[in-house]
């Protein structure tokens, strides 16, 4: 019989499934592939778990709380995410004060940089930061949201793991290792807060949805889908992280969350094919078609 690495629990929180620290004994051995999964069903509130409190790099998942601070600064009367600001590309550092730019580099698709110097509306940039996870509008945007109130608004929705404290690119911080980090299970509250939070409006819940419908990478969560399942997710990677974070619409059963965040594979391919084939056995599971024991995660990491 295979071993089952999944947890159920029905409306609780899984505090203690492992330690929140993220942190290894230094004689503990590195273990080359890592994942954590959480699973929530958004009609019964049941939640599944493997390794959900291990923290990871957060990558461009780190971009969902940002789009989600603003709804809220939105609701509560602060911003006007109609208006305009300036698209610049310079920034101020965590660690002392500095200034430092993104290389156009960084911005794959370059889908901001011909903007530079013009003026964008709140809404025009955020589309550009979770679609196409451009960095330069996650650093625009976070000069407006600030860290500790993304940190506040975290704390507000118990999403336990997800620490924003930083843009992208600012070296100095991450030499320091200062970086952003998520749990599994605290980016599925996130998830979850996107999809019914009291702290926004009903039409800022369906706006966030929208927007992250249209999300133009669609290689892991997705890929382990029927084609006419709706998915609104956001996906982060960087060297040896592939992570993807996603509400899914079944036409036939209630909606879910599910969060796969992945560690240790050279290549995003073969973490994304992983993440993909997770993601298949949550939908069958999720719609009666498998026991939670027939969910062998180990077995499901291995490369085919």
């Amino acid at each position: 019989m295979k071993k089952i690495w999944f947890v159920s629990l029905h409306f609780v929180v899984v505090l203690f499934l492992i330690s929140c620290s993220g942190l290894k004994k230094a004689d503990e051995p590195t273990v080359p592939h890592e994942v954590g999964i959480a699973y929530m069903n958004l009609e019964t509130g049941e939640i599944l778990a493997y390794n959900a409190h291990e923290l990871f790099h957060a990558a461009s998942t780190m971009k969902t709380p940002i789009m989600f601070q603003l709804f809220k600064m939105r609701d509560k009367g602060i911003l006007d995410l109609t208006s305009e600001i300036p698209v610049r590309n310079q920034f101020t550092s965590i660690v002392d004060g500095s200034l430092f730019s993104l290389p156009i580099a960084s911005e794959k698709d370059e889908i901001l940089y011909p903007h530079l110097d013009q003026n964008l509306s709140f809404y025009d940039i955020m589309e550009k930061m979770i679609t196409h996870s451009s960095n330069l509008a996650t650093n625009i945007l976070m000069e407006y949201t600030g860290a500790d109130s993304i940190g506040a608004t975290m704390r507000l929705i118990e999403a336990d793991g997800v620490l924003v404290m930083r843009g992208v690119e600012d070296l100095k911080a991450y030499n320091l290792g200062l970086n952003n980090v998520t749990s599994a299970y605290g980016m599925m509250k996130v998830m979850e807060a996107v999809y019914n939070s009291e702290f926004v409006a009903d039409s800022s819940r369906q706006e966030m949805q929208d927007i992250l419908k249209r999300q133009h990478f669609n290689t892991m969560i997705p890929a382990g889908l029927p084609k006419d399942v709706v998915v609104a997710h956001k996906t982060g990677s960087i060297t040896r992280i592939a992570h993807d974070a996603a509400l899914v619409y079944p036409p036939d059963s209630a909606p879910f969350v599910l969060v796969i965040l992945t560690r240790g594979w050279d290549d995003h391919a073969s973490a994304q094919k992983v993440g993909a084939r997770i993601c298949s056995k949550v939908y069958d599971y999720h719609r009666g078609l498998l026991q939670r024991t027939d969910i062998a995660i180990p077995d499901l990491l291995k490369d085919n």
